[in-house]
This record gives structure tokens, C-alpha cells and sequence, in this order.
């Protein structure tokens, strides 16, 4: 990344984390470009492309006469990985976007499970039983337990083969981040869970789509009940 672009970013995620946090507010103007350029310290050009990207993720619209406008939380694209990252940065809306997720989870990863189980290649579940395997290893390292835990849940939409899941998947990886970090605050374990994701990979293994199902909709109420003992507002 060129120093332009690294310019134009730290403005993005400048601009991003105060309309968050509420430092503009909806139906306000934005600063105009020049006088973002001078609060940055940085040229035109590198404002007016932070403003185009941030267009592209619903936070602001241009109006020729009427200066740049921020835009209500409803029209954000919250599954941006960089949306999703200024929200995390804020408690109110961490803890309701992880609330979210909680839920979004349990609507689509049994179905991925299931779908996994019925159509695996068997390099598919092999990668699947890695992946849980590094979980095992990595049980006592707080980083790679999380990108362990990660792999599994990416593994098995890969394995779903429905591209659709797998997109989603990978878009809200910010947040699955943030639902492993908080979940290991509980009582300081780095993996939970564990047994119950292995009944996951077993069941894909035995190609038994009801089983798969049932263990991630175990495992995810297991993950719900953690979240509810941090979040209990944000989970109800």
C-alpha cells in the first residue's frame, strides 16, 4: 500500500469511527473538503477518496448544493469489514452487534453444518478435523485459539459449497473475532466448547446432515449462554 492510499485510509477510518460515535450525526453536514484536508493534514485528493469510499458503505451521500450529508445507522453496510471494525470500537454498539450475531448465528450455522454433512468432499473434512485439531494446540494461546476457532467455522462454509454462506462468513469474521474475545473474558479459557465442535466434525464425517445440525445448535446455545452473562441486555 502506497503512502496515498495508507493517507486516504487513516482519513476513512477517522471519519468512519467519529460518525459512529456520534461526532456527526444523521441529516449533519460533514466538514467540506478543505476543511477536512487542513483537520488531516493531508491533500484533497486522499478527502475526496475517503468520502467516495465511505459513500460506498451508505455512511454519507453528495449533493451538489448541499455539501456532503451523514447518513442514519439503517442505510450502513454493517457487513463491511471496516464498518463492522469501527462498531466494535464503541461498548453500546459492540455489545448490540455482537447480540446480533448471536443471533444471525443461530439462524444460518446449523444450516451450514447440515449442508457441510451432505455435501464434504473428504479433503473438506479433513480440513474440517485440522481445523479442529489446532484448536486442541492451541488451546493455551489466546491468538491462535481464536484464528483456530475461526478456520473451523470458514472451513465448514467452504465445505457447505454454497457461496452465498461462505461470503457471509467471511464478512462477519470481524465479529466472530469479538464473540471469542469477550466469551474468553469469562473465566480466562481460550477454547470452550470444544468437545461440542468436535460432535460438529464428526457428524460431517459420518456425512449425517440432522446430526450436524443438532451438535452446532448445541454448541451455539452453549456460545449464547456466555455471550447472555456479558450481554444480557444486548441478548434479550
Amino acid at each position: 500500500m502506497g503512502p496515498a492510499a495508507s493517507r486516504t485510509n487513516e482519513i476513512l477510518d477517522a471519519l468512519g469511527s467519529q460518525i459512529v460515535r456520534g461526532d456527526h450525526l444523521s441529516g449533519a453536514n460533514l466538514p467540506t473538503e478543505q476543511e477536512l484536508a487542513t483537520q488531516f493534514h493531508a491533500g484533497r485528493n486522499a478527502v475526496r477518496e475517503a468520502v467516495k469510499i465511505l459513500t460506498g458503505r451508505g455512511f454519507v451521500r453528495t449533493e451538489r448544493r448541499a455539501g456532503t450529508i451523514v447518513l442514519p445507522e439503517s442505510s450502513w453496510n454493517l457487513l463491511d469489514p471496516s464498518v463492522l471494525g469501527w462498531l466494535l470500537l464503541h461498548p453500546k454498539h459492540r455489545d448490540r452487534a455482537v447480540a446480533e450475531l448471536t443471533a444471525l448465528r443461530g439462524l444460518l450455522e446449523p444450516e451450514i453444518a447440515a449442508l457441510a454433512a451432505t455435501n464434504a468432499t473428504t479433503t473438506e473434512i479433513l480440513r474440517v478435523f485440522e481445523a479442529y485439531e489446532q484448536m486442541e494446540e492451541y488451546a493455551g494461546d489466546r491468538k491462535r485459539a481464536i484464528e483456530a476457532d475461526i478456520s473451523f467455522h470458514r472451513r465448514l462454509a467452504e465445505a457447505s459449497h454454497n457461496a452465498l454462506l461462505q461470503t457471509v462468513m467471511r464478512c462477519f469474521e470481524v465479529l466472530l473475532r469479538a464473540n471469542f474475545e469477550l466469551v474468553m473474558a469469562i473465566d480466562g479459557r481460550f477454547i470452550r466448547n470444544l468437545v461440542e465442535h468436535k460432535v460438529v466434525a464428526e457428524a460431517v464425517h459420518a456425512r449425517d446432515p440432522r446430526a450436524a445440525r443438532a451438535a452446532m445448535g448445541k454448541l451455539l446455545d452453549n456460545n449464547a449462554e456466555d455471550i447472555s452473562e456479558l450481554l444480557p441486555r444486548g441478548g434479550a
